[in-house]
């Protein structure tokens, strides 16, 4: 059997482990004995063979679950304070007056003072707090394997609260973590110990001082340090945000292409210094060990770490190894040193591009023979790359530019042949004198400028089909299928012309098929989001128009210290509605609707309006002031209408769908949040009343404006005791009510009072604070509800 085989079954082995019950064991061992009895001998021992790596490999995940169990959840879920001895297990991250990292408790104590040394080590996160500048430069010193010793409030991690977000809690699961921790920095004790990750991490630290000393733009130098030294946090956000957009972010993670370079520049010197050959194979290997351990041996950097030692030690030994066995062996044994490694993004997207490059590269230079090899190898490990990372980057992350595939072609060989090797001579002159790195470093500089202003002013433009909405299960299974079938019929003779038609008719069926909507025709969904203490809701109708009424907002204050400043710090807009939109799959919003002027309702706006194509942006009508004036100063850059509406006025967006403007009227009659834009939307029957923060006496006048019952009510102002007058809701009776509010908010929403009006309207409620994002289908049945944390 080969090794590409037994890896393929060991990671079906986790996989079903993960997802079923552990009964399937049995199941399978029984299976495979039937099996024995029936299938013919000479076949007999390689099914048997596959079975048993098949159940090895699954008690192997189960056994390692059992290992990492938390003994702290349950001190977690009342979030108990204790103290604990623990050792740092990885590097250090500060941003702002907060760092971060995973540390291994060996010992806890109790709030009664009982000391309990675990039955295991367990990995948290601890997140400190610094109250000084000197805390700061401080814990930057701390490294792994160091002991530390902390009161800590413990706490679950948060999941997703609103749908495809990033999920904090299954991220952390398979880093192998359950609970979190909280500490002051003022009270923790510090204990150096000189372990081996310890020492590379000052090595690492001693580069990017050395980096920084080299390069006087930050911005280069945060990108130098990245590239060179797998520091991908240094990297500015916003030049981040590019890469991915563009689908350059690879570029970035050490890598095959990083490993070959240091490896081959390594080689070539020791060979000038008249070392032998098979001295400096092995010498090489070491370092390779070394260099992997510098840059903070990810996922990638392991991988090709591994795979390049083998094939050296391959031609120490003077034999030839299969490409895919190679790579088999690496998975085999990362999979087996961690098998969560399996469902980290950086493993997953290493391991199938690198397998893909090594099947598919070789048989496109076959499928196209025109033109000199190198420009056809170039383009075939871009293309490839590309293909095979779609899946992975639509599912993660929903975002996939049509760009990408020229981009990687233009920019990728420039960056890896040319940066690349310029930025680690820079380092090793640099070694030797500063002055002599000065040439590759203003090079370097140079490319890098004369290459990212003109990808910024790519990412700034509105290309379609570069947002992609979350793909179902079968979607990903036909394209995996139709990857792996490919190879074997084209070695089986197909590869006439038609044929080769036919794969490229086929392949572009799956990607019109990535971008139908997977919603009924008609249907309106209505997604009150999470956005903490704010307003935002997106309405889809019928898969042709799109509305977003609010877009929530963070209200940020300046750090009081410049230290203290947060590198990309957390923002509704950018990183919670957003990412909902993209999920999505939405490109164009045909109507903004922004109820008020109100930071918790139109914040996130900012963050938005660059990155779509917009219809027109619907108003109150008010003289717009402060952050308000800033917002809609954004949309006539674009040249977006901004319009408003009257009492009574209504449109239709489809066969059933007619929208209604309730509120306000004449806009010198109202300020504040009674000045919020009140819309009806009447879909398939069924009544949605969208409220914004009215509150007494705009109520009074919708209800004296006259208003049918209602079967959802938003209800306004998050539940404030100020807004849902029995008035309202005596003329409306909703059958259903939605409060958007923050969990814990200081305001205390939603009121205990207007919960008590709506439960005595008759009203369900649905709450984003305990529910997470509540979605309302509705279809020319009837509604149906579903909630992001609950099912209701």
């Amino acid at each position: 059997m080969t090794m590409l085989g037994a890896s393929i079954l060991m990671m079906a082995g986790y996989l079903l482990s993960a997802y079923l019950h552990p009964a399937w064991l049995l199941a399978a061992a029984g299976l495979s004995a039937a099996l024995a009895v029936v299938i013919p001998q000479a076949l007999r021992k390689q099914c048997v063979f596959y079975a048993l790596i098949l159940i090895l490999a699954g008690l192997y995940f189960n056994g390692y679950e059992f290992l990492h169990r938390s003994e702290m959840k349950q001190l977690a879920e009342t979030e108990e304070t204790i103290r604990i001895r623990a050792m740092i297990a990885s590097p250090v991250k500060r941003d702002g007056d907060v760092a971060r990292f995973f540390v291994d408790v060996q010992q806890i104590e109790d709030r009664y003072g009982v000391e309990q040394r675990l039955q295991h080590t367990e990995r948290i996160v601890l997140r400190v707090k610094l109250a000084t500048f000197e805390q700061a430069g401080l814990i930057e010193k701390w490294r792994s394997g160091s002991v530390v010793t902390a009161k800590i409030k413990l706490s679950l991690p948060s999941p997703a609260r609103n749908p495809h977000a990033f999920d904090y809690a299954q991220y952390l699961y398979w880093q192998g973590v359950h609970v979190t921790g909280e500490a002051e920095f003022k009270g923790m004790e510090h204990q150096t110990q000189n372990t081996i990750m310890a020492r590379f991490q000052e090595w690492q630290g001693d580069g990017a001082n050395r980096i920084e000393r080299l390069f006087p733009d930050p911005e280069v130098a945060g990108y130098m340090k990245s590239l060179l030294l797998g520091l991908g946090q240094e990297v500015t956000p916003e030049l981040s945000d590019m890469y991915s957009f563009l689908g350059l972010s690879h570029i970035l993670a050490i890598s095959g292409l990083h490993v070959t370079l240091v490896s081959s520049m390594f080689m070539w010197t020791l060979e000038r210094t008249g070392i032998r050959r098979k001295t400096a194979l092995i010498t090489t290997i070491c370092m390779l060990i070394g260099y992997v351990l510098l840059v903070g041996a990810s996922a990638s950097a392991v991988r090709s770490g591994i795979m390049g030692g083998v094939g050296l030690a391959c031609q120490i030994l003077g034999k030839r190894l299969d490409g895919r066995e190679v790579w088999a062996g690496a998975l085999l044994v990362m999979l087996l040193f961690n098998p969560y490694q399996l469902w980290h993004i950086g493993f997953q997207l290493s391991f199938a591009v690198t397998l893909g490059l090594i099947i598919y590269v070789p048989f496109s230079l076959q499928m196209w023979s025109w033109g000199p090899v190198w420009l056809r190898s170039l383009i075939a490990v871009t293309l490839v790359a590309q293909v095979v990372s779609f899946p992975f980057l639509i599912y993660h992350f929903h975002q996939f530019s049509p760009l990408s595939w020229l981009v990687n072609l233009l920019v990728t060989p420039l960056l890896s042949i040319i940066v690349l090797p310029l930025g680690y001579i820079a380092i090793i002159l640099g070694m030797v004198h500063p002055a002599l790195a000065m040439w590759p470093v203003k090079l370097s500089s140079l490319i890098l400028d004369g290459v990212h202003q003109p990808l910024f002013g790519l990412q700034k433009l509105e290309i379609p089909f570069t947002y992609w909405q979350h793909p179902p299960w079968w979607l990903l299974f036909l394209y995996t299928i139709f990857l792996i079938v490919i190879p074997f019929l084209w070695k089986r003779g197909f590869h006439r012309r038609r044929d080769t038609i036919l794969y490229i008719a086929i392949f572009f069926a799956l990607l019109l098929a990535a971008r139908q909507p997977f919603s009924g025709e008609k249907e309106v969904r209505i997604t009150f989001l999470d956005v903490g203490q704010g307003d935002s809701i997106v309405v889809e109708i019928a898969n042709q128009k799109v509305y977003l009424i609010d877009a929530g907002g963070t209200i940020s204050f300046a750090a009081r210290e410049p230290w203290r400043e947060k590198r990309n710090p957390f923002e509704v807009g950018k990183d919670v509605v957003l990412p909902f939109l993209m999920a999505r799959g939405i490109e164009k919003i045909d109507r903004v609707v922004m109820t008020h002027g109100d930071m918790d309702h139109i914040g996130g706006l900012a963050a938005l309006v660059p990155r779509f194509a917009i219809g027109e942006v619907i108003v109150n009508g008010s003289t717009p002031k402060g952050y308000e004036q800033e917002i809609l100063q954004l949309v006539r850059e674009k040249r977006v209408p901004i319009v408003t509406g009257s009492p009574g006025q209504t449109w239709s967006d489809a066969p059933g769908i007619e929208w209604k403007w309730l509120h306000p009227g004449q806009t010198s009659a109202y300020t504040g949040n009674d000045s919020s834009v009140v819309l009806q939307l009447t879909a398939y029957e069924t009544i949605v009343l969208f409220t914004g923060d009215v509150e007494r006496n705009g109520e009074f006048r919708l209800v004296k404006g006259g208003l049918p019952p209602v079967d959802v009510l938003k209800v306004a102002h998050h539940g404030s005791k100020t807004s849902s007058t029995e008035a309202l809701l005596s003329a409306i009776q909703p059958k259903a009510a939605v409060i958007s509010a923050g969990a814990n908010n200081r305001y205390g929403h939603p009121s205990p009072e207007v919960l008590t009006r709506l439960k005595n309207a008759g009203s369900s409620v649905y709450r984003t604070d305990q529910q997470g994002a509540v979605t309302l289908i509705i279809t020319t049945s009837g509604m149906s509800w579903k909630t992001q944390l609950t099912d209701t």
